[in-house]
């Protein structure tokens, strides 16, 4: 039965404009005809007293006044069965609804109290007589909405497919090609799959699950770059394997002000944020410019607690919780924590908006302890600069002691590419007690479809901070290709 509805949906959209349509024509045809029957009172009243006055000159009997003949309404009558049939039709499809609107109109007050909708003579009072003032008031109204079936049908299909699992998949394809090395084998391929499940198990609560796999290697497999030149390929999960990237449950509270996060997590999905640099898919493929060295995260995705604050006034507050060797035994005696205050400048520069965040955290496990801060602010609506900066104390072996990044982000490059993206990037990175590492990025999005897209990629690695014996590490040049598909 629902199915023939749906299918009868558009007849029953076109029998309602008939309807509105035809019951406009019958109002309009109303006002003829009330107008034509009282030009024909007024003409038959003065043909009687005519014909009066011509009986009484003449001296013979009075001409009784003629019958009264009902106007032609063969084209009325035919309209208003039409409508009629048209309107108990309709009821079958429609629904009267009770539904309230709040409506701002406009009402004239006087000294004295009265309030009227229109305003008196000469803008006084009717009772009083004292001079009006005109004021804006907010009226709750009542009427009948119609709502149709197929509207309703729709709603409760939507209200029940937020009750079920949805499905969502995303894949990364990177090809990377040293071009001034001398050793062999030197063109690099990594992919990536990730099978996202949403689900919403209770009021203002999200279950979210990531499925991960990746296969393959980029270019630090020869490098050896503390940089890291394809972040995609080295997120932490188990190569050539399938497992669990993130699973969490997130809650909203106080209005969407506090949101709690629990579960297997990563935290720079929450700390480090950067409009320009921030993801391996789509942005930059450098590790150094995905987020800051300094932060040293955990290297694999481990059972955590975060818990964001939204003032809704421009600043925001985050602490985030996390076991440091994702072991899950030492997440309250070791853990990993770290804290950011966020503050959204909308007219900061030029009229443009930025984002500016500072964020300090400390490694249980390796005693570390660092600050770093992440900003990008828009120049023009489509020129946005970023820049990064992480210095740390305590440093531990494997961490380095200061990293520092900045570039530009220009979306809508030509007229005739409007979702296109180009970025230019570079970086520096001090290693412990060692060099200083350089590198630069560019890249270009080439926007295909809705769920697919295609970036040129190059970097340039100037000074490596960890070079291999024979081979030429103070200038390595890559190219790459990306394609990244979302479903």
């Amino acid at each position: 039965m629902l199915f023939l509805l749906l299918l009868c949906s558009p007849c029953m959209a076109v029998e309602v404009e008939q309807i509105e349509r035809l019951r406009s024509e019958l109002e309009h045809l109303k006002a003829e005809q009330q107008s034509l029957s009282q030009k024909m009172e007024q003409d038959r009243s003065r043909i009687e007293s005519l014909d009066t006055e011509l009986a009484r000159l003449s001296g013979g009997p009075a001409v009784p006044p003629a019958e009264k003949t009902p106007p032609p309404v063969s084209k009325k009558e035919r309209l208003e069965k039409r409508v009629e049939s048209l309107e108990e039709m309709a009821g079958k499809v429609f629904l009267l609804e009770p539904v309230e609107e709040i409506k701002k109109v406009s009402e004239w007050v006087c000294p004295e109290g009265h309030i009227y909708d229109h305003p008196g003579p000469d803008g006084r009072c009717h009772l009083c007589g004292k001079p009006q003032k005109e004021r804006v008031a907010y009226r709750k109204f009542k009427y009948a909405r119609k709502e149709s079936i197929s509207d309703r049908i729709a709603a409760m299909m939507e209200e029940e497919f937020k009750k079920r699992v949805a499905i969502g998949v995303s894949a990364t394809g990177v090809f990377q090609q040293l071009l001034n090395s001398h050793k062999k084998d030197t063109a690099f391929a990594e992919g990536s799959f990730d099978l996202f499940f949403l689900h919403r198990p209770m009021i203002n609560s999200t279950l979210f699950i990531d499925l991960e796999a990746i296969g393959g290697s980029g270019p630090d497999l020869l490098v050896h770059s503390i940089s890291g030149l394809n972040d995609d390929a080295s997120r932490g999960s188990t190569h050539d394997t399938v497992s669990v990237r993130e699973a969490w449950l997130q809650s909203i509270f106080m209005q969407d002000r506090l949101r709690l996060v629990s579960g297997m997590i990563d935290l720079t999905n929450y700390f480090d944020m950067n409009n320009v640099a921030n993801d391996e898919t789509t942005q930059f493929l450098t590790s150094a410019l995905v987020n800051n060295p300094v932060l040293s995260a955990p290297p694999k995705n481990s059972p955590g607690l975060v818990g964001y604050f939204d003032t809704k006034k421009g600043y925001s507050f985050g602490l985030g919780l996390a076991s440091a060797d994702d072991s899950g035994t030492a997440i309250t005696d070791k853990p990993y924590t770290i804290a950011e205050v966020d503050y959204y400048a909308p007219r900061f520069l030029f009229g443009q908006g930025g984002n500016y965040r500072l964020w300090g955290r400390y490694n249980g496990d390796t005693r570390s302890q660092a600050v770093g801060l992440s900003l990008d602010q828009q120049f023009t609506q489509r020129l946005t600069g970023f820049a990064r900066y992480g210095v740390t104390g305590n440093t531990a072996t494997d961490e380095p002691e200061w990293a520092w990044s900045l570039g530009l982000g220009f979306s809508s490059p030509f007229s005739s590419r409007k979702y296109d993206r180009t970025a230019l990037a570079f970086s520096q990175i001090k290693a412990f007690k060692g060099d200083k590492e350089d590198l630069a990025e560019a890249f270009y999005n080439f926007f295909l479809t809705d769920h697919m897209n295609v970036s040129l990629n190059s970097q340039v690695l100037l000074h490596s901070a960890s070079p291999l014996p024979g081979e030429n590490d103070d200038f390595l040049t890559t190219f790459g290709l990306r394609v990244q598909m979302d479903f």
